[in-house]
């Protein structure tokens, strides 16, 4: 099991799915299973019944067979544990999930394959994930490249667009879903247009940025919610000693909150 970690927008979905376009050919078996978010568990009566459809979606997908039903949580590894199986569990954001399709290695043959991508790397700790690979923000320079095959549909800036340009990259925080929507923004307009539209780029958020970034925000407790507010107006930059000393006063559990907030990547 294979662990991609990093923060909402940076790029995990579009690394699984290059590795799964590469690999899934080696496999007798591959399944991408997208969102694979905890949030409909309400609709089930308990958690029996949720696992119950986890592991449904995870047969459904990887036997590629409509509408399999199973009556106990014994019935995935029965089924798969001699196959050699490539399964993506994308964008995890319980254990319950990881317990219901992944629990154990043994459930899947040999030289079998599972990568799962999360914002949040204490999922991937608990359910003893070894491998993890932290996707971490482009270089600038990588960066202006995103930016300008979003914009230019090519490696560099256009002839006259390269200051705009670099600014752009710097007011996307080098985000890869940002440098890509910024991008598709501007491209196709002349300079004069990028002119008059970077005072909107820089006081105001598009809406398919800004909502993911508030997914992973909203996924926080209050108290973190409000840790990650105080670093974010006031201790931006600062080092994280200086953060704890200013806080140590306030109720606030300073110490397992920078934790939970580095373990999802908020900052």
């Amino acid at each position: 099991m294979v662990g991609i970690w990093g923060p909402s927008g940076i790029g995990k979905t579009t690394i699984a799915r290059a590795l799964y376009g590469e690999l899934s050919s080696k496999f007798t078996h591959a399944a991408f299973i997208e969102s694979t978010q905890g949030k409909f568990e309400q609709n089930y009566r308990d958690e029996h019944a949720f696992k119950l459809h986890l592991q449904e979606q995870l047969l459904s997908k990887t036997l590629n067979q409509k509408d399999v039903k199973i009556g106990h949580l014994g019935v995935a590894k029965a089924r798969l544990k001699d196959k050699k199986v490539l399964v993506v569990l994308d964008d995890v954001d319980d254990l319950k999930q990881l317990e219901a399709m992944t629990d154990q290695t043994c459930w899947f043959g040999p030289q079998s394959r599972i990568i799962i991508t999360t914002k949040d790397k204490k999922l991937l700790v608990a359910h003893a994930i070894n491998h993890i690979y932290h996707v971490d923000f482009p270089s600038t320079s990588e960066a202006l490249e995103i930016l300008c095959l979003s914009a230019f549909r090519q490696n560099s800036p256009s002839f006259g667009f390269k200051d705009m340009a670099i600014e752009v990259t710097r007011l996307a925080g080098n985000l890869p879903l940002g440098l890509r929507v910024f991008g598709a923004y501007l491209r196709g307009m002349s300079r004069d247009q990028w002119i008059y539209a970077l005072p909107r780029l820089r006081t105001s958020l598009d809406g398919e940025i800004g909502k993911v970034l508030r997914f992973s925000y909203d996924a926080l407790s209050e108290e973190d919610q409000e840790l990650f507010l105080h670093i974010a107006c006031f201790f931006n930059g600062w080092w994280i000693d200086d953060v704890v000393d200013c806080l140590s006063e306030s109720r606030l559990n300073v110490n397992h909150g920078l934790q939970v907030l580095f373990d999802r990547f908020c900052f």
